[in-house]
This record gives C-alpha cells, structure tokens and sequence, in this order.
C-alpha cells in the first residue's frame, strides 16, 4: 500500500513539473519552440514520460490551460457568486476575470498567438471561449431578471457584446492600462454595464 501511495506521489509530482514546464516555456514568448521535448527538457524527465503524461503537445496546452483557470477560480465564477445580487456577481465576476487575464498575461499572450498559426489550438482556445459565452449567458440571464428596465439590445446580441469586451484580446490590446487590473475592470465593467443597463 505504501509503495502505491509513494507511486502516485512520484507521477502526481512529475505531472505538476510538465505542467510548470510547459506554463513556463510558453511564457518565454517561444511559442514556436514549444514542443514535447522542449517541455521534457525543462521538466528534467524523457520526452516518452511527457507523452505518457499528456497524449501530445494539444492535451499538454489543454491540461495546462485547465490548471491555469482552476487554480484562479474560473471554472466556479457562478458558483462563488450566487449569493450576490445579480450587479454584484457582475463587478466580481469581470473583476476576476481581469486579475486572471492579468495575472496569467505571460502564458496567454504567446498561446493567443500560437492559435494563430495552429488550428488545433485556435479549435481548443475557441471550445474554452465557448463555455465562458455560456458561463456569461447564465449572468446575463440574472442580469436581465433583476432589470427593473427592459434591455435594449436583444440578448444574443448583448452576450455578443459581453464576451468580446471581456475577452483575452480586448484586455490584452488596454496595453499599459493591462499592468493594472483594478483600473481595467473598472473600465471593462463600464462597458458591460453600457451593454447590460
């Protein structure tokens, strides 16, 4: 029993050191040279343990992605907001999502730019912006119950709306504003409001 629990240690403690790896490789800004082996390299293991661990450079960026937005509480957004008014969910959700944008700016700039040229991670980037859409539908829908005033632009178009001035590329282009997350929420949670009522 002790030897499974020392064993699941080990690959436990190796998969946080690909995944440390592979977050710092990216946020070299060598985001052409992210690969297995570079990532292996890093890690200090083979590169055979890293294909092991991941299945290939895509369920690398995906578990890395994953670890990113677990770690800063972006998959449980609602969750942690369901006591609030809708309004208040509203400023601690974009406020959130700002630090996180912020805080993982290193990591996400280069893998943003690596959708560029890579369909598979431009595919996965879009499949993640896909459940924010409908993570933010979910809060607009909270938004517009509590509305005492109708909103005047239909739904579609304000999650629309929402999702792009919330987005990684709409925080990223604020440029010097990005290095201060309290200043750009404020400026991000105007435009939602301008959007929302």
């Amino acid at each position: 029993m002790r030897i499974n629990g020392r064993r699941a240690a080990s690959t436990a403690a190796t998969r946080r050191a690909i995944i440390e790896a592979g977050r710092d490789l990216l946020a070299t800004g060598e985001w052409r040279h992210f690969t297995l082996e570079a990532v292996a390299t890093r890690a200090r293991v083979t590169r055979v343990t890293v294909y092991n661990q991941m299945g290939s450079k895509h369920g690398l960026l995906d578990v890395i992605l994953s670890d990113l937005t677990e770690r800063a509480g972006m998959d449980q957004l609602l969750t942690t907001t369901r006591h609030l008014s809708a309004t208040a969910a509203r400023t601690a959700i974009v406020a959130q999502t700002c630090r996180f944008w912020h805080d993982e700016r290193a990591v996400l700039g280069p893998l943003f730019g690596l959708a560029a040229v890579d369909r598979e991670v431009a595919a996965r980037l879009a499949e993640r912006e896909r459940w924010r859409s409908n993570q933010l539908a979910k809060l607009l829908n909270r938004i517009v119950d509590e509305a005492t005033i109708p909103p005047r632009i239909d739904a579609a178009a304000t999650l629309a709306g929402i999702v792009a001035v919330t987005s990684f590329p709409m925080y990223n282009a604020l440029g010097s504003l990005a290095d201060q997350p309290a200043m750009a929420s404020q400026l991000i949670e105007h435009l939602v409001i301008s959007l929302t009522g």
